[in-house]
């Protein structure tokens, strides 16, 4: 069985970029819907902090791959308007995986917890 990974990102959205901030996220979701991997992507914000978390379900560790490829520009798009306060992957992540978030693990940002036990039903 191949495992699931879970990714929340918190982010902190530049002052003066919340509407292009919303409208690239906007863009994004909708490119992913249509064209990536991911089995679930759910986005929430805080205007008044100005903070927003995005969820994101892979299947596997080749879907979270796949969706850095076809993805960048729009990934590229979101970062241009916030900073990414913490990153968290639940699951555990191949090689490749830990290599693309090593970054956020390297400057404190970051961090990857191991299963215990779950299920999942869709």
């Amino acid at each position: 069985m191949t495992e699931q990974l879970l990714f929340r990102n918190l982010m902190r959205i530049t002052p003066g970029h919340l509407d292009a901030f919303c409208e690239a996220v906007g863009r994004a979701i909708a490119f992913v819907e249509e064209h990536a991997p991911q089995l679930m992507v759910q986005t929430f914000i805080d205007e008044k902090e100005m903070r927003a978390v995005s969820f994101q379900l892979y299947r596997n560790c080749d879907d979270v791959l796949r969706h850095w490829q076809i993805s960048d520009a729009h990934i590229n798009d979101v970062s241009a308007h916030c900073t990414v306060e913490r990153l968290e992957v639940y699951g555990s992540p191949s090689e490749a995986v830990a290599q693309g978030i090593a970054p956020f693990i390297t400057d404190g940002r970051g961090f990857i917890m191991p299963p215990l036990a779950g299920f999942s039903r869709f």
